[in-house]
């Protein structure tokens, strides 16, 4: 068939007869049902209806994923087959573990994942989103009014003002702020990308871009301050900024998008320091937790005594004992995991991380729209840095910073965002946007 279609000069699509089918997402994706019911069934084991839990996860989550599938094959949709089973794996060994600690927190996740699941193909499949740069500045200002709004009208818990109540809804505006930032900088460093790439000022010895093309770094480093004093959220002010470093230095290929970013927030850090009490806390923390172990530091070592009671197989799945850690699911679902699975359930979690942020990464340099190629970069910087920046402070490598683990930790703001923002990716793995 295929050769009478040549002989006869037929124009032949590569991507039409196979993405109607889409047979590694297909496979991969139906793995999601028994995964889920023996998962859930082991972590639910001597409960009532131990049973009846494992079928309705399995059989929501693999409607909800084979379902997505369908429409994307009936769409004939070119986008990538990997991202949405790596993604599924990810999510359903968060539920696995949430159920084992908490069926009723389980049941609010599977409604939160059930939802972002829905937002998916109206992010994925239309085309016009390429005019999204368009809308940057506007994006920009809807993020930093909930940005204000957090801080003047937010609820604060932990320490930390990350909360907006609206009705019966609270959400965490952090979260939706991230990708609207990466939006704005996508747009802004696309436009500007050569201007920036090629410094034409000189400020003593260091050549630097025109001063009006600075002043987006410097507006970044005041909102790096003003989240870090303002919020509380050390993890936030870390994700922004280093979002901003990353984009430039990507956008660029100049180191120095790299090194000033560093000198000022070191700079801004300091000032933090001898500043604001709550600062100093925090780093005296990540640096001997010890010295306050009934206090602040109690929930970073008991992670480290969840990790090590663990060991290689884990002690079997809601036998653990680190559900009784503060925050357990919302800060430190790995720690709960490592407990569970031991360290070969964190290495198969961690390497799901692993493909599914260099896949966004290959999606990304391959796009050749050059704003989708930058907010496809700022998507994965955002998925590494906060799955970087919780497990760097279960081990101690970075003080602990709050942050979600993208797709694992409970939370629904974050679930939803970051479904969102898969969706992105998928649409800009089309492959008539590749080179």
């Amino acid at each position: 068939m295929g050769n009478a279609q040549k002989a006869s000069g037929m124009q032949v699509n590569p991507f039409t007869s196979r993405n109607r089918r889409r047979p590694n997402e297909r496979g991969r994706v139906v793995l999601i049902v028994p995964l889920a019911f023996l998962g859930v069934l082991l972590a639910v084991h001597g409960r009532e209806q131990s049973v009846y839990w494992a079928f309705l996860f399995a059989f929501c989550l693999g409607t909800a994923f084979v379902g997505l599938h369908a429409v994307f094959c009936l769409a004939d949709f070119t986008g990538d087959e990997n991202l949405l089973p790596l993604c599924g794996f990810i999510c359903v060994m968060g539920l696995v573990i949430l159920s084992g600690g908490s069926l009723s927190l389980a049941v609010q996740q599977l409604k939160w994942i059930l939802l972002g699941i829905f937002l998916v193909p109206w992010i994925a499949l239309p085309r016009f989103w390429v005019r999204l740069e368009d809308y940057r500045y506007l994006v920009a200002t809807l993020g930093l009014v909930l940005l204000f709004l957090t801080v003047f009208f937010g609820i604060q818990r932990g320490g930390a003002r990350l909360w907006l109540s609206c009705g019966f809804l609270q959400f965490q505006p952090g979260e939706i702020v991230r990708p609207a930032l990466g939006i704005f900088l996508a747009a802004l460093f696309s436009e500007n990308r050569l201007l920036l790439a090629h410094p034409t000022c000189k400020w003593g010895c260091f050549r630097i871009p025109e001063p009006r093309y600075l002043l987006p770094l410097l507006l970044m480093w005041l909102l790096f301050l003003f989240v870090l004093v303002a919020q509380k959220d050390l993890g936030a002010a870390l994700v922004y900024y280093l979002l901003f470093a990353g984009l430039g230095f990507a956008a660029t290929g100049q180191v120095s998008y790299l090194i000033y970013p560093a000198i000022l927030g070191a700079l801004g850090g300091g000032l933090a320091w001898f500043a604001f009490p709550h600062v100093r806390l925090r780093f005296a923390i990540w640096i001997d937790p010890w010295q306050n172990l009934f206090g602040g530091g109690y929930q970073i070592v008991q992670a480290l005594f969840a990790l090590a009671n663990g060991g290689w197989m884990g002690r079997g799945l809601g036998q653990g004992y680190s559900h009784a850690l503060p925050a357990a699911y919302t800060d430190l679902p790995l720690a709960v995991l490592g407990e569970e699975l031991g360290f070969l359930g964190l290495l198969a979690v961690l390497t799901g991380y692993f493909l599914l942020f260099t896949r966004g990464l290959y999606i990304a340099y391959r796009c050749s729209h050059e704003f989708w190629r930058l907010l496809g970069i700022a998507v994965v910087i955002g998925w590494g840095l906060s799955a970087f920046l919780v497990n760097g402070g279960i081990l101690r490598l970075v003080p602990l910073t709050g942050l979600v683990t993208p797709f694992f930790s409970y939370g629904g703001s974050a679930m939803v965002t970051n479904f969102v923002c898969l969706g992105l990716l998928l649409n800009l793995s089309r492959k008539e946007l590749w080179r």
